[in-house]
């Protein structure tokens, strides 16, 4: 059985740009099949659009987020995220989120500890983050695949030393921590 297949011309300005800043134009043929032309250009203007793939992180010059932060439902998201979460989590969370106002925070769980006074040190910061986590997973958040093939949220990162979070998913856990950002508190 044969389908039928379309060919399709593209003349899409491609950039690639060199260290001398120029931009390359690629005429690009691709043969679809018939029944599938609408789709491939919802997909291919997805593509040109550099719409985040919410199967995989984004990486940002602040380091890694989750891709649904880029998203118009983000908001809505770090609310849901926010009511799961416990009191401690909570108070944690928020050292992380008021450190990382401009820039990507690193902080050592001792300091973790210290600032929010959490009476367990260092250790109990770990515990409490995983509780977190398994809040992640109640709010029904992603959970990508590392390149170590782990499964991880970046809600905030862990390099085996430190602790960091990006300024984009700190602005909405702020803004969800607010009152009128979220619906309950636990």
């Amino acid at each position: 059985m044969t389908l039928a297949l379309r060919e399709v011309m593209l003349r899409v300005s491609t950039s690639v740009t060199s260290y001398l800043g120029v931009q390359v134009i690629i005429p690009v043929t691709v043969h679809v099949p018939d029944h599938r032309v609408e789709e491939f250009y919802i997909r291919f203007g997805e593509f040109v659009a550099d719409v985040p793939n919410p199967d995989v992180p984004t990486l940002l010059p602040s380091g890694t987020v989750p891709s649904w932060v880029e998203t118009d439902e983000a908001p809505s998201m770090a609310a849901a995220l926010w009511d799961e979460i416990s009191l401690p989590g909570k108070g944690i969370l928020r050292h992380m989120i008021e450190a990382a106002r401009d820039e990507t925070a690193h902080l050592l769980p001792k300091e973790l500890a210290d600032l929010s006074q959490y009476p367990k040190g260092a250790p109990g910061v770990a515990g409490v983050l995983g509780g977190v986590g398994k809040a992640i997973r109640r709010a029904g958040l992603p959970v990508y695949t590392t390149p170590r093939g782990t499964s991880w949220h970046y809600i905030w990162d862990w390099d085996g030393e430190r602790y960091s979070m990006t300024p984009e998913v700190a602005r909405l856990l702020r803004k969800a921590s607010q009152p009128g950002g979220r619906t309950s508190d636990r």
